[in-house]
């Protein structure tokens, strides 16, 4: 359960969600596309226009940085000739008298009857789940391979707030579809950092040393994924 609150920050008025969690150890302040959020362990009393104002230069950047992604984000239109990216490159949408839907070298081919059936919306969505999936699989038996790394099962998914996961436990490697949208080199960037957790579970020096002999460049794939992973959006109703 979390309370909104209102706080002067150098002058500024900062709306915020306070979250009491029972998981917390210590108090965080999150930023993202949905706003600031101060998190505080339960139990613990303390001022929560306190917290804010100490991190007050940290709060109006992430603020001003997520007002600028919201921006940017872009309006998607389900018709014909709407424009949508994958593997990083603009497509038009063409609905054509064909049997299967497919993803050309320079368009997203809709089939005519299967569009008619369902709707443009869910014909496209449908398309990207299955070109991902393939492609997810491909990528991640790659690298399998070369890491001697393993994975029970691929989840295709649509999480607002993460690329991918993995799961040691289960050995299910979990995949955002629209991260097709993204380049190649930033899909194999996510599908190697998770396939890493396979051998190393967090994020310590060890878990970097193997991902950076697989992807030397992580960390630019990684701050594109940073800056422009807003862009990839599918439903913009749904973002």
């Amino acid at each position: 359960m979390s309370t909104t609150r209102t706080a002067d920050l150098q002058g500024e008025a900062v709306t915020y969600q306070v979250r009491r969690s029972e998981k917390a150890s210590q108090t965080r302040i999150d930023a993202g596309l949905e706003g600031i959020t101060l998190v505080i362990p339960a139990g613990l009393e303390i001022a929560p226009d306190d917290i804010m104002a100490e991190k007050a230069d940290w709060v109006l950047r992430q603020r001003d940085r997520y007002a600028r992604y919201r921006d940017e984000m872009p309006e998607r239109r389900f018709e014909e000739g709407e424009c949508f990216p994958v593997f990083g490159e603009e497509r038009p949408v063409r609905v054509e008298p064909t049997d299967e839907s497919q993803v050309k070298e320079d368009t997203l081919q809709l089939s005519a009857s299967r569009v008619e059936s369902t709707s443009l919306r869910d014909e496209l969505e449908r398309l990207y789940r299955e070109t991902a999936r393939e492609h997810f699989i491909a990528r991640a038996d790659h690298f399998c391979e070369i890491m001697g790394a393993t994975y029970g099962q691929i989840q295709i998914r649509n999480q607002k707030t993460r690329w991918g996961s993995y799961s040691p436990r289960t050995g299910t490697l979990s995949l955002n579809f629209r991260l097709l949208m993204a380049p190649p080199d930033v899909i194999d960037y996510v599908i190697v950092h998770e396939l890493a957790h396979d051998e190393h579970p967090n994020h310590g020096r060890r878990f970097w040393r193997l991902v950076a002999q697989h992807v030397p460049d992580y960390q630019e794939r990684g701050e594109w994924l940073e800056e422009n992973g807003h862009r990839l959006v599918f439903d913009s109703d749904r973002a």
